[in-house]
């Protein structure tokens, strides 16, 4: 069966941020996708592709922006944890691209970004946008699209503009008087989003200085090893198991998809909804005994454990050991 899509949270965070500087209200918004705010607070977490996609398009519209897309995209790629640093450490524009592509679905488990060219210029491209409608699809692709000219100036330079540009959603109002776009020539409805450069920028050294990256991060847990369903879903769920485990119907909503066929789903992977919550409380219980210098009694009532007696039999029935076995066993 095919993973749950997950992109990191940054991106989602790069959107709050300017609705909180245009004075547009948070909370419902992320109520609305069940999204909470300290899920924002770190980076590097993994949330649901349908979460950031219903959000994004959620607050164009309450926002009246349908261009937010790019002013929430004005985050340099530097910003963007180590797989900005992975782009900067480059040497030339040819390599920064290839390393943006290589290594996008660290970011994002579906994306598909390329180099191509022609006989007078190069592409950098992106393949089909993902959205449950217009206006969602329209947000990733404007964010997606500052993304790349800005990879591409780090070897441009930062005044550079593009010429050409392709877009695959419709024509957004507003978009052609944005000052990055006002002298390109820009193409709506195309299979493909690409931004046009001259094909001899390839080989230019980078302008970009490492230096400006000051926000070191733990290393990011790899989107790459959760392909599966079960895997992607645990991975989503460690989000909402602080205090009360979500019901079925919350996770189906969160993921995007109906309880029936969440359901379903768990089944052909020999779950039930109950074996994945079990399973995922224990991967949090044990990092949290790992890796936290948290009581247990603590760690006990932050998994939604009432008294810490329940909690260390739970335990010891995963893990054939009480809590303090475990960490005692795993202590550096």
């Amino acid at each position: 069966m095919n993973p749950i899509p997950l992109v990191r949270a940054r991106y989602a965070y790069a959107f709050a941020v300017v609705l909180d500087q245009l004075g547009v209200p948070l909370d419902k918004l992320l109520r609305d996708v069940k999204l909470p705010r300290n899920l924002l607070e770190n980076p590097n977490r993994l949330i649901t592709a349908h979460q950031l996609w219903t959000f994004a398009g959620h607050a164009a519209r309450e926002a009246d922006l349908p261009e937010l897309g790019m002013l929430a995209g004005q985050v340099p790629v530097i910003e963007h944890g180590d797989f900005g640093r992975m782009v900067y450490e480059t040497i030339t524009l040819y390599d920064a691209i290839k390393t943006f592509c290589d290594n996008a679905k660290t970011e994002y488990s579906r994306a598909d970004f390329y180099l191509t060219r022609d006989q007078q210029q190069a592409w950098f491209c992106r393949g089909p946008i993902d959205g449950e409608d217009a206006m969602q699809r329209q947000q990733v692709e404007l964010y997606v699209l500052i993304m790349m000219i800005d990879t591409i100036r780090l070897g441009a330079g930062s005044q550079w503009q593009p010429s050409t540009i392709y877009l695959q959603t419709n024509d957004p109002r507003g978009l052609r008087d944005m000052p990055l776009l006002r002298n390109a020539n820009l193409r709506f409805g195309c299979k493909r989003s690409g931004v046009a450069f001259p094909l001899e920028y390839l080989s230019k050294p980078l302008h970009g200085d490492i230096t400006a990256f000051t926000k070191p991060e733990n290393q990011p847990e790899d989107i790459l090893l959760h392909t599966d369903f079960s895997a992607s879903l645990r991975l989503v769920l460690k989000n909402y198991l602080i205090g009360q485990a979500p019901t079925l119907d919350t996770t189906a909503e969160i993921v995007g998809i109906r309880p029936r066929t969440l359901q379903r789903r768990l089944s052909q992977s020999g779950l039930s909804y109950q074996a994945i919550i079990d399973q995922t409380r224990f991967e949090l219980a044990a990092e949290l005994i790992k890796d936290t210098n948290l009581k247990l009694t603590e760690i006990a009532f932050e998994l939604g454990y009432s008294e810490a007696s329940h909690f260390t039999r739970a335990f010891r029935r995963w893990a054939g050991m009480t809590p303090k076995e475990y960490r005692r066993y795993h202590a550096v």
